[in-house]
């Protein structure tokens, strides 16, 4: 007979559960990245639209809310709970996204899976408050229950499905690959090599 897990909340869990600025600092040219809710889609960061920020406003943010390698983010406003794992040395600041300081490889995996889960995704749903627009408080954050198995399970269930997210990142990748060599042939043989004598 299956053991019952225990639950523990995030904030006891983690190291600590905070959540970027709520201010608005002025956009500069050259400087640190800010990072929002519309940054984070389908699991990845994607900077291209994300504007620049001073350094002293960037220094200024992560005395409140430093990101760091092996921490989880965690949409708060507008589409709630698509979750970030940052597995890679960090260099912006964060704005209206909760942070989960997890501290570990291996707790921020669990946490991440947790989040992604249907169990997951139903609590973060019955904590939803707005009418307009959705939102998760910082507290309900704070207070959500993770499921806490043994260390043997919870390392041997995050090592099966980081290994399924390493194949599917690979199986993007290539995509992406034949993807790009479809467009250079289609280009290469209808376009640059076209004969004026075919018909259209």
């Amino acid at each position: 007979m299956m053991k019952k897990w225990d639950s523990i909340v995030a904030e006891k869990y983690c190291i600590g559960v905070v959540d970027g600025t709520h201010e608005s600092p002025k956009q500069v040219d050259f400087g640190k990245h800010l990072i929002t809710s519309r940054h984070i889609t389908g699991g990845r960061l994607c900077l291209d639209k994300a504007y620049m920020i001073s350094e002293s406003d960037f220094n200024k943010i992560n005395k409140r809310s430093k990101v760091d390698k092996w921490d989880v983010l965690i949409t708060m406003i507008g589409t709630v709970g698509e979750v970030l794992l940052i597995d890679f040395p960090p260099d912006f600041a964060i704005k209206n996204l909760g942070l989960f300081k997890c501290g570990t490889e291996l707790k921020a995996k669990w946490l991440l899976y947790y989040l992604k889960s249907r169990l997951g995704k139903e609590q973060i749903g019955l904590l939803l408050n707005g009418s307009t627009q959705e939102y998760i408080s910082l507290q309900d954050l704070r207070d959500l229950k993770i499921p806490l198995p043994d260390g043997h399970t919870m390392s041997a269930i995050v090592e099966v499905l980081s290994s399924l997210d390493d194949k599917i990142d690979l199986l993007h990748r290539q995509n992406k690959t034949l993807e790009s060599l479809a467009e250079t042939m289609f280009r290469q043989w209808f376009i640059e090599e076209a004969k004026e004598d075919w018909e259209f």
